[in-house]
């Protein structure tokens, strides 16, 4: 059978890998005693899913496995009796490192160390200083302690822990002077995270020989996704919506999450078909000059710049696009057969990289790259998304084996 090849998706592709090779180190800290970690953030904050998309930049540049495994472990070593884990961790003056937030960190983990896995085969590191139990309670603390409702749907905390940071719309904000907490807001996106992470540590689970473990997450896995079918699903709009746990209504918010339910295998046949031609390739909703913005373009609150009252000293995620999550739509698209429309999403995130190179996000009408430059975190897989298309690769498919990573870096050792 003959392998699947790729042409250079851009005259300039090779130049701007260098460029990404030399900005790379900025991203590697180590303030001992902890070990070294990297992350796109050049005053060594570590953040939760940035650390997964991250960690596939480091796959395919050939950094060392051990500093994702890393970011993990630093994780894990600040969880509390319940299993809770803050979800960014900066660092200390004294001690190494401030654990800021009181937001759980996003179901990424098991993600992360089944890619690493995939890669070097190391496995036992799991059960090493209790770090496979921490994972457990980790997850556990996810589908109990914020399960609001009891229907198996977890809740965000707030917008900023959406990671969508000013996602008011859908998970309201904290009122810090009422010491008010939103704790509402039952993410599409948040349990399509959990189903794969719920799968990722089955799998973990099988490859470390406990099959209990193993099938026990595969259930739960099973039975959040029927949970989304059945409560986040609105037939009428034939789209998948959050969920207030507090009314068990529907928040009728459009934002660039919902597509994570085709990421994670949650969506029907049917439902995905909605999904793509009804919503996503919707020139008023989400295909925008320079898709996919955060919010749809219908959304009343739909603009590329702050609204009035908010706080403009942070990013914004309404009409922005953002390569994560053009990346995990990207592959949500291509899981269910969308090839056609995958690889043009993936050009037109190679074009909006190109535009603004290394830039934190875009704007979703003019293309104009923003926030911080030069940005060596997640943006740069916009550089490698029409490399996968062609090689037909995913690092992110959760199962016993993946090859990507070794594919990527075949392909472009022979670039070189």
């Amino acid at each position: 059978m003959t392998q699947p090849t790729a042409c250079l998706p851009h005259p300039d592709w090779c130049h701007w890998y260098q460029h990404l090779l030399a900005y790379m180190p900025r991203g590697v800290h180590w303030y001992h005693p902890l070990p070294p970690y990297y992350t796109g953030y050049e005053q060594g904050t570590l953040y939760d899913w940035d650390q997964y998309f991250e960690a596939i930049l480091q796959i395919y540049t050939g950094y060392p496995n051990d500093y994702a495994r890393n970011a993990v472990d630093i994780f894990l070593g600040t969880q509390e009796d319940d299993g809770f884990i803050a979800r960014s961790a900066s660092p200390g003056q004294w001690a190494g490192f401030n654990f800021q937030h009181r937001d759980m960190v996003k179901p990424f983990l098991a993600q992360i160390l089944l890619l690493i896995y995939h890669q070097d085969g190391v496995i036992n590191w799991l059960k090493d200083h209790e770090r496979y139990s921490k994972m457990v309670r980790y997850l556990k603390c996810w589908i109990t302690r914020f399960d609001i409702s009891k229907q198996g749907l977890s809740v965000w905390r707030h917008a900023q822990h959406t990671g969508m940071d000013n996602h008011y719309e859908r998970a309201g904000r904290i009122d810090k002077a009422k010491r008010n907490e939103p704790l509402y807001c039952e993410g599409v996106d948040l349990n399509a995270y959990l189903v794969r992470e719920l799968l990722a540590m089955s799998q973990l689970a099988q490859i470390l020989e406990y099959p209990d473990d193993a099938a026990e997450f595969a259930q739960l896995a099973r039975q959040r996704i029927e949970a989304m079918r059945l409560y986040l699903w609105d037939e009428s709009e034939q789209i998948f919506y959050d969920r207030d746990a507090r009314t068990g209504e529907l928040i009728r918010v459009k934002h660039v999450g919902i597509f994570a339910s085709m990421w994670a295998g949650v969506a029907t046949e049917d439902q995905a078909s909605h999904m793509v031609n009804d919503h996503l390739l919707n020139e008023d909703e989400f295909w925008r000059p320079w898709p996919i913005p955060a919010l749809a373009a219908s959304e009343p609150t739909y603009t590329e710049g702050f609204i009035p009252g908010e706080n403009t000293n942070c990013c914004t995620w309404r009409g922005n696009t953002w390569v994560p999550t053009n990346y995990y739509t990207f592959q949500g698209l291509k899981r269910y057969g969308y090839d056609d429309v995958a690889k043009e999403l993936a050009a037109k995130t190679l074009t909006l990289f190109d535009r603004g190179k290394f830039c934190e996000y875009y704007t979703s009408e003019s293309g104009t790259g923003t926030g911080r430059k030069p940005f060596w975190g997640w943006t740069a897989l916009a550089m490698f998304m029409p490399i996968e298309h062609s090689l037909q690769i995913d690092p992110t498919l959760i199962n016993a084996t993946n090859t990507a990573g070794s594919a990527m870096r075949q392909w472009i050792k022979h670039q070189q």
